[in-house]
């Protein structure tokens, strides 16, 4: 239950705080992925590689409030997945994809982007179970927070472990730790260290409902401390972060799921502690299927993260988003998506120094979008995207329309 509410949540995954340029596409899901009851996933295979080409034209593609920044950008790329069982109950689980991306109007921002991922998944006995990885992945800042035709790559490293005890027929406790670099050359202040460890414990039900008790502590270290000021004034954004949450996943009925987290967050900075946050934070999805092709996911959050895209300092995100989707065949796919958040960024010490006023925004948007499987290795994806932002701050607010078309072929 819980692997089904958590694809049918892919739709509303990415936050446009951090969309990528073929973002609206990206997150389409085949009808036959497994979300509706009409069309069961079939067992995929111990690998796969594809490649894709897709274009899209962007009306406003810097996210400037004035001015002609139309452009079109052409993306060509290759990716695969490796699933292997190694020996005994271990196995190895690997990913990788890269892609190239060329503007029409701002070849300065040509650039080729990669991600990948190895996981060690092992399993000792009966009731010890969880995986040790890798991932890295590099990636153009986002436009929307640069505003300009400027190459500004981002390259993010992360490491973990993790892993399940069963103590008893409905009882387990997990444990977890992690440890992520970010690397920013053109803005060295935003770069973050940032090491993680998390517990928990959680009681399962015979038809596979969940609730738990989760605990979270980060460190995270900004090893260059940022300008905030033209005449001089440093400071340092290392942070300590707690987080205590409820967590839990429930079936009301076979058409009708529910998932989420509450819980209480802490973040304390050595620096500037007039910028600390304390207070609730949520994710929550509902998902609904009123028939056997048809679903409906409503999603609500509220969480404080650090934005590479800004500045170590973090932002404050509150959030709802719902989409219906519609799988009239076992080929064919529509999806749609409707959002709204509103984002704080308290965490700026500019703030606190009064060298800058709080800046709040209001982003809003919607995307149609349709996968279209024509045979087994072609598949098309299309979307419509419109969004907008409006801002306290003077030269931040904007509106765009986008349109993106992707044909992927599966060897």
């Amino acid at each position: 239950m819980h692997r089904c509410i958590l694809k049918a949540a892919w739709l509303l995954l990415a936050t446009p705080i951090c969309a990528f340029a073929f973002e609206a596409v990206d997150v389409l899901t085949p009808a036959g992925s497994g979300v509706y009851p009409a069309y069961p996933s079939e067992p995929l295979p111990p690998y796969g590689l594809w490649g894709q080409f897709g274009m899209m034209y962007d009306t406003n593609l810097l996210r400037l409030p004035t001015g002609d920044n139309s452009s079109l950008v052409t993306r060509l790329g290759v990716g695969g997945r490796y699933d292997q069982r190694i020996v005994g109950r271990q196995s190895l689980h690997a990913e990788a994809r890269v892609d190239g991306y060329v503007y029409d109007k701002y070849s300065d921002l040509d650039n080729v982007g990669y991600g990948g991922l190895a996981e060690w998944r092992y399993e000792v006995g009966n009731d010890l179970s969880g995986a040790i990885g890798v991932s890295r992945r590099r990636f153009q800042a986002n436009l929307s927070e640069i505003q300009r035709a400027a190459y500004d790559p981002i390259t993010e490293t992360q490491f973990s472990a993790n892993g399940r005890y069963v103590v008893g027929p409905h009882l387990g406790v997990r444990a977890g730790t992690a440890f992520i670099d970010y690397e920013r050359p053109q803005r060295a202040a935003s770069n973050t260290k940032t090491a993680v460890l998390t517990g928990g414990i959680d009681w399962v039900t015979q038809i596979g409902n969940m609730i738990g008790l989760e605990f979270a502590q980060a460190h995270g270290n900004a090893p260059v401390n940022q300008l905030v000021d033209p005449t001089g004034i440093f400071v340092n954004n290392d942070y300590t972060q707690r987080d205590v949450a409820v967590v839990g996943t429930w079936a009301v009925n076979p058409y009708m799921h529910l998932a989420g987290r509450y819980g209480n967050t802490h973040r304390e900075y050595s620096e500037l502690p007039g910028r600390d946050f304390n207070g609730p934070t949520w994710d929550f999805l509902f998902q609904w299927l009123p028939g056997n092709k048809t679903m409906l996911t409503v999603e609500s959050e509220k969480h404080v993260s650090s934005i590479i895209d800004i500045g170590a300092s973090h932002v404050t995100v509150t959030g709802f988003a719902f989409g219906p989707g519609w799988a009239p065949t076992a080929k064919l796919n529509f999806q749609a998506r409707l959002l709204k958040q509103h984002q704080v960024f308290e965490g700026d010490p500019a703030v606190q120094l009064g060298l800058s006023p709080l800046r709040q925004e209001d982003v809003r948007g919607y995307r149609l979008g349709a996968y279209w499987e024509l045979t087994r290795q072609v598949h098309f994806q299309f979307s419509v995207d419109h969004g907008q932002r409006d801002s306290n701050i003077i030269g931040r607010n904007y509106i765009y329309n986008a349109g993106i078309a992707n044909v992927r072929y599966v060897f």
